[in-house]
């Protein structure tokens, strides 16, 4: 559960290049750069990075404990010789949280770091997943040089009602918790399904703190368009992975979620916009994309079933966006080898865009700044945008180089 994370000096530290190409809602559409690079060469499945103090920590899906990967460069996440690796917590032989954990995140909150995460009771399998809390140090310091517990489940969540996929945004001052749950049963609107795993909705709670549940749980996405099902209508429908996302421009607002079925190359994400300054805690006040933000190639080329994304951005109005994101270099991998991929996200007045679908995959640097297709081959596929970069593609390369000499990032940054 995918997040976003402000900093400068991005050219220093993303293996010294400038990724995105984003605007303000008034300009025109830029052209969009629609290649990819593999940011991991291992399975790395629901993958979350977060940078603080010059470095980069990524967590991602392991099941018997949380990972945490520490570098100085995106880039070395290719090369097990260039990183640390080492697991923050292990899941305990038997009891709530002892297998399946899933989709850690690592917060800083409140002057502590967090790390929420589902889990399972191997004696119940997966009707048994919640949500759990780890605290960790304070975080003005590196993350992987405190202790870490258990802190239990969020209080005063409904501790009846399945959950995997939580992620914490912060708005106008406040905490909220959005997370994938089964819905509600039919019969008693004061029960949740414990059962039947072919719906999951997206519900969100307020939080008083980061470990507090302040309001009861509110269901603001329903799987309802036929490519949030697997197989068509009468298919597995889910939503989950939900990240909160926000413009550069601050004219966006909103979550990325993933939809269909994690295990099949089917995989999609798509968004649901926060309408002006509406209550995040009220259905009404969300929009859901007309069509999925990134899916397959429609060529059939891989990688396959993209989904659950974090994202970094750069910090001022004209910031950079760059989604990560996992998918399988096969489209019969299923659940196996889902590796970090990074694409560019520009964006428009009607939000984040991606170009549609998974783009080229390019081996470097300098491929992944000066690769995209032409205009012709993107219509009908998101926004129409050429080759290259602003003015025939300098744009990159001169932010690039503007970003070259930057002292990198202090700190973790904000969430908005």
């Amino acid at each position: 559960m995918k997040h976003l994370i402000l900093f400068t000096g991005l050219y220093n530290l993303l293996f010294n290049l400038q990724v995105v190409l984003a605007i303000s809602p008034d300009m025109e559409i830029p052209s969009y750069n629609h290649t990819y690079l593999d940011i991991t060469t291992e399975a790395t499945p629901d993958p979350w990075i977060t940078y603080y103090n010059n470095k980069f920590y990524l967590t991602f899906t392991a099941n018997d404990r949380i990972p945490m990967w520490e570098t100085s460069s995106l880039s070395n996440f290719n090369d097990p010789k260039t990183f640390q690796r080492w697991p923050v917590w292990h899941a305990p032989e038997s009891g709530p949280q002892s297998e399946r954990l899933w989709a850690p995140e690592l917060h800083a909150l409140r002057g502590r770091w967090y790390i929420y995460f589902a889990a399972a009771d191997k004696t119940q399998g997966n009707r048994s997943h919640r949500m759990y809390v780890l605290g960790g140090p304070p975080s003005t310091q590196d993350p992987h040089q405190g202790d870490w517990e258990l802190l239990g489940p969020i209080a005063r969540m409904d501790q009846r009602q399945w959950a995997i996929d939580g992620t914490v945004f912060e708005l106008h001052e406040t905490l909220y918790f959005v997370y994938s749950g089964w819905p509600r049963k039919r019969a008693d609107e004061n029960g949740w399904e414990d059962r039947h795993e072919g719906v999951q909705q997206l519900f969100i709670i307020r939080l008083s703190d980061p470990t507090t549940a302040d309001s009861p749980a509110t269901m603001i996405s329903h799987p309802s368009e036929t490519w949030e099902r697997l197989g068509g209508a009468h298919g597995a429908a889910i939503n989950e992975g939900p990240q909160w996302l926000v413009s550069p421009a601050g004219h966006w607002r909103g979550l990325v979620y993933s939809c269909s079925g994690s295990w099949t190359k089917e995989y999609r994400m798509a968004t649901l916009q926060l309408l002006g300054n509406g209550d995040p805690l009220d259905p009404a006040h969300w929009l859901k994309s007309r069509r999925p933000l990134l899916q397959n190639r429609a060529d059939g080329r891989g990688p396959y079933g993209p989904g659950h994304a974090s994202f970094l951005q750069t910090t001022g109005v004209d910031g950079e966006t760059v989604a990560v994101f996992h998918a399988t270099d096969s489209d019969t991998d299923g659940s196996s080898g889902r590796k970090a991929r990074m694409q560019r996200v520009i964006w428009g007045k009607e939000g984040p865009d991606m170009g549609g679908e998974v783009g080229v995959r390019v081996g470097g640097v300098e491929e992944f700044l000066a690769g995209g297709r032409p205009a012709g081959e993107m219509e009908g596929v998101g926004m129409q945008v050429p080759v290259g970069g602003r003015e025939g593609g300098r744009g990159l390369r001169s932010l690039v180089e503007a970003l070259g000499d930057g002292e990198g990032g202090k700190g973790h940054g904000e969430l908005r």
